[in-house]
């Protein structure tokens, strides 16, 4: 059998192959018939697939992805920046689907990225409503500065009502969510000891078992490397550069920032480390992001206990 990765560039109505190791190139639909056919020549040509890598295309890969890893496949899903910089690196300057394709498959096949762990069932539901959540959330932001800007008195009654029925399917959805959880021991359970960290509401619990749900049971440098809030070094020679961070799940980081600051105004976990930091001198940004940190460390170890 063939060792061999396979890079595919998704797009909305198609996915483009690349098979490493003959480099064979071609196109199928992003339909589940076939996503069988792809399965079917896998096995028709004896390929033994140590990684299917997939950029991250904010949703149009996740059919393929959970098709794949139902059928016990090896996927990665990777950053598409991380790419990009990869196929420069390597003299690809011009970007077709084509070429992001075989891009893709020698990604996966020189830096051979971590592999995606299947989620459970309950954890993508979850997730989607609290995804459906934040939309809802963002659109009745937006709708509060339409009425800034809006001088018609009759424009601004239809933003009104716009306003209250936002606000009535906020009301729902956070209940759906909270119902949700109560419905599942484990989750329940954790989410209980997430909201009894004082500057952990009741979204940022939800938000965190959603999107981040490794919390509790990784290591505390892998969980903050994920977040995007491990200090980066740049020092060169006898130069000492600033450290910063970048990368990560930025939505996390939002919410950790947002709970930093609750946590400062009413004394919790991190606000004596915050003023140990302030009278060693160290600026208020760096302070925050260290708290920042200290608290997703504290976090994963307290979830670290649920069984």
């Amino acid at each position: 059998m063939k060792h061999t990765t396979i890079g595919i560039d998704v797009s909305k109505q198609k996915l483009d192959i690349c098979i490493f190791c003959n480099n064979d190139a071609f196109t199928i639909q992003n339909t589940l018939s076939d996503f069988k056919f792809l399965i079917k020549k896998i096995k028709k040509d004896k390929l033994n697939v140590t990684r299917i890598v997939i950029e991250h295309t904010g949703g149009y890969q996740q059919k393929i992805v959970d098709y794949l890893l139902k059928n016990n496949f090896p996927v990665c899903v990777v950053s598409p920046s991380k790419v990009r910089h990869f196929a420069k690196a390597i003299g690809y300057l011009a970007k077709t689907d084509k070429i992001d394709a075989y891009v893709l498959a020698q990604y996966g096949e020189i830096i051979q990225p971590e592999l995606t762990i299947i989620k459970e069932d309950t954890v993508k539901v979850l997730l989607s409503l609290v995804k459906h959540r934040k939309q809802l959330t963002d659109v009745h932001k937006q709708t509060k500065q339409w009425l800034e800007k809006q001088p018609d008195t009759r424009c601004k009654k239809r933003i009104e009502n716009l306003q209250q029925i936002l606000e009535v399917q906020l009301k729902q959805i956070r209940k759906e969510i909270k119902d949700f959880i109560k419905k599942h021991e484990i989750l329940c359970k954790k989410y209980k000891l997430l909201c009894s960290v004082r500057g952990i509401g009741e979204d940022t619990a939800a938000l965190l078992l959603a999107e981040l749900s490794e919390l509790g049971n990784i290591s505390r440098q892998k969980i903050v490397a994920l977040c995007g809030l491990a200090p980066i070094n740049r020092d060169s020679g006898i130069k000492r550069g600033k450290a910063f961070i970048q990368g990560g799940r930025k939505d996390i980081r939002n919410y950790l920032y947002l709970c930093v600051m609750v946590c400062l105004k009413s004394k919790g976990v991190v606000h004596d480390y915050y003023d140990h930091l302030k009278s060693k001198g160290k600026p208020s940004k760096v302070a925050l992001t260290a708290c920042m940190r200290k608290l997703l460390i504290h976090l994963n170890a307290k979830l670290a206990l649920v069984d």
